[in-house]
């Protein structure tokens, strides 16, 4: 069965779907949210490479810092 197939076929059975318990969890597979801080922590490193882009450090610096 090919990939478009399956996911008719998935859609297909999401309608029938009474449990809202279980469209919670697909929800949370499919749209993760991620916490508070977490975002907090996004923003500010969003915010350092917009006043700083050049402050970037590659993959083998990285590997040696940590």
């Amino acid at each position: 069965m090919d990939l478009v197939t399956r996911k008719y076929n998935l859609i297909q059975e999401l309608t029938k779907v009474k449990d809202e318990h279980v469209i919670e969890v697909i929800e949370k597979i499919l749209c993760p949210e991620i916490t508070t801080s977490q975002k907090e922590e996004l923003d500010k490193r969003i915010k350092s490479f917009e006043k700083n882009p050049e402050n970037l450090s590659d993959w083998d610096s990285f590997k040696e810092t940590w």
